[in-house]
């Protein structure tokens, strides 16, 4: 009898092990296969089955179960629906936790719609350009926020029909008035780290306090012996050779008064396998045409993140109030000359007059420039949390594109091909003596 016990304590020991054994095999083997996946594939997302299976601790909860989980810690669940130009992630970058620099940082993103029931997510993102192309969401509810994301100008896409009306609840775009910004550039004090732009109401006043003569003399070395250096007019690098805008055309006559260097697919020239800006455009040029595709409020894009990286002075052409999104004379505007032929009369000025023109680099001093994609992540985490009830939008059509694009408007119907100082003064004389196009003045 006793060895008979004896016997059943050894085979439920033997059992207790093998279960043990077999319990640490399966996570070598989940951990093995994690790190081979994380090694051999570079967009291996975060939230592929292995890392769910070893991180998230409601991973073989149900979708209802899941939701319940959330609610209870008070995380807030965002779905990204479908793509950003093919990008799963939204261009949010590969984080495994989005927002945890950020100030409100209970809030979880998911590419995958199965994880839980889609009504049952807070917020879902839809990329307007691409919502001609999928279904949306049969269940919706009401405490849901439907949010709508656009870096595009509406000159250029349009809000589809079908969504318009009373579909979105939020708007995460570049306009300075979105209910989530999303910018292409912020400014930041480098002394601080604190945003300073894009703001309707910027306060330049780091900059404007302490500028002075002898801040030309204070220079950094390295700066001054890359402009010593620089000994080309103007550059370009540009892909979409057909804008609204008419920048082309703009850029053809002003190659008639001073020489502009276009590289990409519409020019001669080419920068292949090399960092563009810092090898070819910093080091030789002393102006960059920071020229956008078309004229709408507040879109200000990349075109002008990429030269203020570097030693080199933006030329802008666009409809936005430069002076919300960039430093005092950091840039130079197309639209304040009546003509390319006087604009190139004044960029060779400046680049003969290297005092002057290294007074442009002097913000650098003051501030840094960074994209605006973590800004916007942590803002948007922050309205889902302080926002409480969805509003609607009646006509996100009216918000969206009504009147935004007024110098846009003005190059459609007129005779001009491009933007100028005097094209603007003639249209504004067209309507009146109390006309005034204000999305141009600074």
């Amino acid at each position: 009898m006793r060895t008979a016990y004896l016997h059943k304590n050894i085979v439920k020991t033997m059992k207790k092990k093998s279960y043990l054994f077999i319990g640490l095999s399966l996570v070598v083997m989940i951990l093995i296969t994690y790190l081979y996946y994380s090694v051999t594939y570079d967009d291996f997302q975060i939230q592929n089955i292995f890392r769910k299976m070893i991180r998230e601790e409601d991973y073989f909860a149900n979708e209802i179960d899941r939701a319940k989980i959330y609610r209870k810690k008070g995380v807030k669940t965002i779905l990204l629906w479908k793509t950003l130009f093919g990008n799963k992630n939204f261009y949010f970058g590969q984080k495994e936790d989005f927002f945890r620099d950020c100030p409100f940082d209970k809030c979880k993103i998911f590419n995958d719609r199965n994880y839980m029931n889609v009504e049952d997510y807070d917020a879902i993102l839809f990329h307007g350009n691409e919502m001609n192309d999928y279904e949306v969401p049969q269940k919706r509810k009401t405490t849901q926020f439907y949010v709508y994301v656009n870096l595009e100008s509406p000159a250029n896409r349009k809000v589809h029909p079908k969504y318009q009306r009373n579909f979105f609840n939020l708007t995460m775009t570049y306009r300075l008035d979105s209910d989530i910004l999303w910018t292409y550039i912020i400014v930041e004090d480098i002394k601080n780290g604190e945003f300073v732009a894009p703001l309707k109401d910027v306060d330049w006043s780091a900059f404007q306090n302490h500028t002075n003569a002898r801040d030309a003399k204070e220079m950094s070395s390295a700066i001054l012996d890359t402009i010593r250096n620089k000994s080309k007019s103007v550059s370009w690098l540009v892909s979409n050779c057909y804008a609204k805008s008419g920048r082309l055309e703009y850029v053809k006559e002003l190659s008639k008064h001073i020489d502009v260097d276009v590289y990409g697919r519409c020019g001669k020239f080419n920068c292949y396998n090399k960092d563009c800006f810092k090898d070819v455009i910093e080091a030789n040029y002393f102006f960059y045409l920071s020229f956008e595709n078309s004229f709408c409020d507040d879109y200000v894009t990349e075109k002008l993140v990429n030269p203020f990286r570097h030693n080199v002075v933006p030329v802008v052409y666009g409809s936005a109030n430069y002076s919300r999104f960039a430093p005092p004379n950091s840039y130079v505007n197309a639209l304040d000359f009546e003509s390319p032929k006087e604009l190139a009369a004044y960029l060779k000025y400046l680049s003969q007059d290297l005092q002057r023109y290294q007074s442009f680099l002097q913000w650098k001093k003051y501030y840094r420039v960074r994209g605006g994609t973590e800004r916007a992540v942590c803002t948007l985490c922050e309205v889902l949390h302080k926002q409480k009830k969805p509003k609607l939008y009646s006509d996100l059509s009216d918000w969206y594109a009504k009147d935004k694009c007024i110098i846009q408007t003005f190059l459609k119907n007129g005779t001009d091909k491009y933007a100028t100082k005097r094209m603007l003064m003639k249209y504004e004389q067209k309507q009146g003596p109390n006309y005034k196009v204000k999305t141009w003045k600074h």
